[in-house]
Formats: C-alpha cells, sequence, structure tokens
C-alpha cells in the first residue's frame, strides 16, 4: 500500500491550473497535490481577532441571513511581517482525484478527475480532511506551516472562515466587504458558474476555468455548494438562533441564478431522508489549513496571560480597589457565604466581559482615527502638490493672465491651511484619547490593511500620524511648518519610486 500511495506526480493542470508564485502547495498520496492561499488577519497578538459583518440585507432571507457580527482569527504567525497572522484556505474546490487519493488504491490521473467532488455526505467531507491531516502528518510534516513548533492541519472551514475568505477578507475595504458578492469587474459570468446557458449551462465545470477573487480562490461562489464545520442555525436579527440543525453549505452552485449568487447564501444540508444518507449532485468541500489555538505549552502561558490582561481598566495606572475587577475578586475573597460568593463573581464576570468588549472597542476607534489622520496627510500632499504645480504654471503667463492663477493659487492655499488644520486636531485628539500602546499597535495593524489592498504609499503616512498623536499626548505641540516640510519630504521620496 505505501509503495501505491508514492507515484508519478498528476499533471499541474490537474492540481493548480492557474499557478501564483505565493501559492502554497501540499503533497497527497499517489503523486498528488492540494493548493491552498493565506487570507491574512492583522492581528497583535494570540487573543486578538477580528469582528467581522457577515450576512446580508435581502429582506427574502433575513430568517437565516441576517446581518450578525462574527469573529475570525488567524493562528499562524507571519514570521517576517509585524502584527500579521493567518490561516491558509483551499484554492479550489477538492476535486473527485483528490478525494480518491485518499481510497485504498490511487486513481488514474485524466482530465476528468479536475471535476470538484460532489455527492458526498457532511460525515464523509469531515472524514476525508482527517485522513488527510493524518497522511500529511506522517508523510509531509515538514512541508506544514508550523506554529510555536506544531505542525498546521486541515479541516473543513467555519462558516466565518469561508464567508470572510469568499468576501476577500482584508484585501477589500470594509464596505467592499458588506457588499453581497465580492468584485466582478469583467462580469460574473467570468467569475462564478451559474445557472443558464451564458454560464453553467445547467452543468458542472472543472475547477479553476474562471477568473478568482481578490483573495486568488476560484469558484467560491457557484459551481458546487461546499460543507462547512458548523451545523445550520437560523438568524434572530443580530445573532445565530440557539437550535442546531442539519449541515450547512455555502456558496450556491451551478443551478443558483445569477441574481442569487451572494456570500451570505446558507443552506441547510439535512443528513438522512426516508433513504438512508443524503448525498447531492451540486454539493462537495473545500479544506482549511489552521494550526492549534495551543500548540505549545508556551503558547498556554502566553494565552493565560493575555486573557487575563482582556479586562484591565487602564493602562496599570488603577489603584487595586479602583479597578472594579480587583474590587469584585476582593468582596469575593471576603465573604464566607458560597450563594453570595458566587454571585459576586458572577458579577465579576459579567464587569469583565464589558471591559473586554469596551477595550475592543477602543481599539478600533483608534485604528478608524488613525486612518481618518492618514487619509488627510494625502490629501494635505495632494493639495501642496496641486499648489506647486500651479506655481510652476504661472511663470510661464503673461500678466494679463496671472489673475486668474493667482487667484486659484490663493484659494487652494486657504483650504490647504483648513485641511492642515483639522489634520493637527485629528492628531491631537488621538493623542488624548488614546494610550501610546494602542495608537503604537493599530497602526501597524492598519498599515498590515493597506498592504493587503494593494493601496500603495499609505505606510510611511500611518507612521507619521502615529508618531505626532503620541508626541500630542506627551504634551508636544504640533508643528504646523514641521508637518507639511514632513509631509512634502514623503511626498519626494515616493515620486522618486
Amino acid at each position: 500500500m505505501s509503495s501505491a500511495w508514492a507515484q508519478t506526480p498528476w499533471p499541474a493542470n490537474l492540481v493548480n491550473p492557474q499557478a501564483s508564485p505565493d501559492d502554497l502547495s501540499l503533497p497527497m498520496p499517489c503523486g498528488g497535490a492540494m493548493v491552498f492561499r493565506r487570507v491574512n488577519i492583522p492581528s497583535a497578538d494570540a487573543l486578538d481577532d477580528r469582528r467581522v459583518q457577515l450576512g446580508g440585507a435581502e429582506p427574502r432571507f433575513a430568517y437565516a441571513e441576517n446581518p450578525r457580527s462574527d469573529y475570525v482569527g488567524g493562528g499562524f504567525v507571519d514570521t517576517k511581517t509585524k502584527n500579521q497572522r493567518y490561516y491558509l484556505i483551499g484554492k479550489y474546490e477538492v476535486t473527485q482525484l483528490q478525494f480518491d487519493a485518499l481510497a485504498d488504491k490511487c486513481p488514474t490521473a485524466s482530465a476528468e478527475g479536475r471535476m470538484p467532488k460532489t455527492g458526498v455526505t457532511w460525515a464523509e467531507a469531515v472524514y476525508f480532511s482527517g485522513r488527510y491531516a493524518e497522511w500529511l502528518a506522517k508523510n509531509a510534516a515538514a512541508k506544514l506551516p508550523t506554529e510555536d513548533g506544531a505542525p498546521g492541519f486541515v479541516r473543513l472551514p467555519t462558516e466565518a472562515e469561508w464567508e470572510f475568505a469568499a468576501r476577500g477578507g482584508v484585501a477589500v475595504t470594509p464596505a467592499v466587504f458588506e457588499q453581497p458578492a465580492f468584485p466582478m469587474p469583467e462580469g460574473a459570468q467570468r467569475y462564478a458558474w451559474f445557472a443558464g446557458t451564458d454560464s453553467s449551462n445547467n452543468e458542472l465545470n472543472a475547477i479553476g476555468l474562471l477568473k478568482p477573487n481578490p483573495l486568488g480562490l476560484h469558484d467560491m461562489l457557484g459551481n458546487v455548494g461546499e460543507f462547512v464545520l458548523d451545523p445550520y442555525r437560523l438568524n434572530k436579527h443580530s445573532r445565530l438562533h440557539g437550535q442546531a440543525g442539519g449541515a450547512m453549505v455555502k456558496g450556491g452552485d451551478y443551478r443558483t441564478g445569477q441574481a442569487e449568487l451572494r456570500s451570505a447564501a446558507r443552506a441547510e444540508f439535512v443528513p438522512v431522508d426516508k433513504a438512508g444518507e443524503r448525498r447531492d449532485k451540486t454539493t462537495g468541500l473545500r479544506l482549511v489549513l489552521v494550526p492549534a489555538s495551543l500548540p505549545s505549552a508556551a503558547r498556554l502561558q502566553s494565552v493565560q496571560k493575555l486573557w487575563t490582561g482582556l479586562a484591565s481598566t487602564a493602562s496599570g495606572t488603577a489603584q487595586a480597589l479602583a479597578d472594579p475587577v480587583k474590587e469584585v475578586e476582593a468582596l469575593a475573597k471576603a465573604t464566607t457565604d458560597p450563594a453570595l460568593k458566587t454571585r459576586i463573581e458572577g458579577v465579576g464576570t459579567v464587569i469583565k466581559a464589558n471591559i473586554q468588549a469596551r477595550n475592543e472597542q477602543r481599539d478600533r476607534s483608534a485604528k478608524s482615527e488613525i486612518r481618518v489622520g492618514a487619509y488627510l496627510a494625502r490629501k494635505v500632499m495632494e493639495d501642496a502638490g496641486r499648489i506647486g504645480k500651479q506655481e510652476a504654471v504661472l511663470k510661464a503667463l503673461s500678466e494679463a493672465a496671472k489673475k486668474d492663477v493667482q487667484a486659484s493659487i490663493s484659494s487652494n492655499k486657504e483650504n490647504l491651511d483648513a485641511t492642515l488644520d483639522y489634520m493637527i486636531d485629528t492628531l491631537k485628539q488621538i493623542g488624548l484619547d488614546f494610550p501610546v500602546a494602542t495608537t503604537a499597535t493599530q497602526g501597524e495593524l492598519l498599515k498590515r490593511e493597506f498592504e493587503a489592498r494593494s493601496v500603495p504609499g499609505y505606510g510611511p503616512l500611518v507612521d507619521l500620524v502615529v508618531k505626532y498623536s503620541q508626541g500630542a499626548r506627551s504634551g508636544k505641540p504640533v508643528d504646523k511648518p514641521a508637518l507639511l516640510a514632513e509631509l512634502n519630504s514623503i511626498e519626494a521620496k515616493v515620486s522618486k519610486k
């Protein structure tokens, strides 16, 4: 059996028909392979996750898809980029060839094997992921990304992981992320297989024939529906209902109408009927590659310390009994009544949760304000550049023609000065509202977001905003000419590139 699992590598078009340099290809039995793509999530530490808005606003599907907040986190640390974590997700749907490679006999590598695997039960999808994870651990551990020295493993994605990736993650702006589907500038038929003669013709199609989403993932919408790890739940306005039903399928399939393609789509897959286990010709799967939450004893100690700090009320300046968490803890220790002790500890848990929520809101607000500061900095640079061009043109004009240009320059200078004042007020407010550690961390996370969206030139502006706001917090006034000179210097460096 072991010799049968070593075979001539499959042709590249069966594994990765649209290869990219940053793909991660992992081996499979029988000479096969499966390709994964990174899903970056800017994160400060192991307990830092990202709040995302899932679901959609379509009233017809509100019972299942009404907008709600959820959270995603990246388990792997990017050792080359500060404050960057990630998980990986299959670039393509699992194919017939890949599914059969984990069977007892190696399949023949053929073009038919490039079709997505369908007709599986949720239990079979989970079993396949488990068997592949086991094979990788035994045969290709050195090729797996690691976290704290422990290799990752494959499984079905959670709904939040799937939908976050389907929408484009941090590679798109929040406004684009919350649209029904990821951007399809060349028309939906170039990105998704949906019902009708101008797309799927109501037939299953091979992987990788169409264009990918912003994260380089193919067929996230249409072609085949994909199982996720979570069970199906109804929506109860801003949260999921407490009853868990059957399995959940995401993404729609080749029978889905173009108007119905949406990242929020979630269908219940009842696992059995009168005939026994249910199978559907339009339902398949896609895997994610993740690490354990606690891959080592060192990580456990780190998480315990971080968890304790989640309910910290401030930056270490509070006295012991001025801190409500410590006050409640002191009261719980002081009482000898078990029932009262339990009630006091319950109050403490509520207080900790509220403080944690407040801290997370503070962090999001800090990042938003730093973003505003960076946008204002860009506006100042653009206005200053426009004035410079006008002044250059002015020298070549006749005296009669200079009047209108001079008036425009004067008006633009007034606008520039007003924008500078607004920016300085923003820098001061950031400094007054947020601790140094918060602005430093959120500035780095914001830089990761700009990088993920391929928005050039904002890294130095974020650094400038953080530096000046921290100076304002320490009481240092913002020097307007010095700020403008530094922005002009940044613009000159960018122009040279």
